[in-house]
């Protein structure tokens, strides 16, 4: 049975050679896709700055 979509947006971005082999090496280290390593520093990016904001 396939997964279900997820309800997102696609981005598009042109990152730094050094940036990317750095997401890259992060994602394969953690066992995870590009997308998710990225959404989950993203996400702990904003949730800090929230609560340092708070």
């Amino acid at each position: 049975m396939a997964r279900a979509k997820k309800d997102g947006e696609k981005i598009s971005l042109y990152l730094d050679r050094s940036i990317m082999e750095g997401l890259r090496a992060y994602a394969d280290e953690k066992g995870q896709t590009l997308t998710t390593a990225i959404e989950r520093i993203i996400k702990a990016h904003l949730d800090r700055e929230h609560e340092e904001n708070k």
